[in-house]
């Protein structure tokens, strides 16, 4: 039996959630239908001892009314799958290029990592970036907020949730002038706790 194609194949492994379940329904949708059936010899050419209509003439016309179902469903089936197929590539390339990449990694007693892709500047000052961390501490309350940190100032770029084995993939954002010698961190920001909390990730 063929098997369809392969998902993550598809699109990658580098959606955010909303858009992969989004897109993952698409695909089953598309899979559940199978194959486009052979055209019918009803909408086949004529053949040469027929007489042929106008070209300009409405093509629903030729068709048996029992037909003109069938092939509004195969059009709209072919719209579905251009779609789709158009949504994905357009999502996979939607602009974003990392500059330059950034390793973090856990401080004492914590095996966790990270990285830190930083995208180009938007005509606004905005940095965009994308972050993978693997192996942070799970919390049963509380949030994660990466910092942009230059000497003892401290600029935030976004929170996120999230821990454990699996990969953390999370969109966030600078809106700062980098500059040689900035590094980053992220904290562990806990309900009641000063702010900000104890750093779990750096790149110090």
């Amino acid at each position: 039996m063929t098997q369809g194609p392969n998902f993550e194949e598809l699109v990658g492994e580098d959606l955010p959630a909303e858009e992969e379940a989004r897109l993952r329904r698409a695909h089953e949708l598309l899979l559940a239908a199978g194959p486009i059936a052979e055209l019918p010899p009803g909408l086949e050419e004529p053949t040469i001892g027929e007489q042929r209509r106008p070209q300009d003439e409405n093509v629903y016309q030729l068709l048996p009314r029992r037909r003109v179902g069938a092939a509004l469903a195969l059009a709209a089936a072919i719209a579905l799958v251009a779609f789709v197929g158009g949504y994905i590539v357009g999502f996979r390339h939607e602009g974003f290029t990392a500059q330059y990449s950034v390793p973090m990694h856990g401080v004492a007693g914590v095996d966790a990592s990270a990285k830190i892709q930083i995208g180009s500047r938007d005509a606004n000052g905005n940095w965009p970036l994308k972050v993978e961390a693997r192996g942070l501490p799970r919390l049963k309350t509380g949030y994660y907020e990466m910092f942009l940190t230059r000497g003892k100032q401290m600029f935030t770029c976004g929170t996120f949730g999230g821990a454990g084995a699996k990969t953390v993939k999370v969109r966030l954002n600078a809106p700062y002038q980098l500059q040689r010698g900035d590094g980053w961190i992220v904290v562990k920001e806990l309900p009641g706790r000063p702010k900000p909390g104890p750093t779990i990730l750096t790149t110090a």
